[in-house]
């Protein structure tokens, strides 16, 4: 974990000091390229594991309750908030 820290912290430095004012047009379609790239070997390694293959639908399942509950909760507190308010 900490090399992943230095590192961040190597390319934020990198970046502030020695970084141009302006960004070169090309720069967002590598890091968009790079991004990908990530995603990708991210879901081989998922892919390659059967115990987290064997779970993931238990994820969607709580992902897909973690996300109701937000919305419902969220649409009750604005509703409330907005009859506190309009008094």
């Amino acid at each position: 974990m900490v090399k992943y820290l230095i590192f961040l912290v190597i390319g934020v430095l990198f970046g502030y000091f020695i970084g141009s004012k302006r960004e070169p047009k090309y720069n967002k379609y590598v890091l968009n390229i790079t991004v990908l790239i990530l995603l990708y070997f991210m879901g081989v390694s998922i892919g390659k594991d059967p115990k987290l293959m064997d779970k993931i639908s238990m994820f969607g399942y709580t992902s897909l309750i973690i996300s109701l509950f937000t919305v419902v909760f969220s649409v009750i507190v604005v509703a409330v908030l907005m009859r506190i308010f309009k008094k």
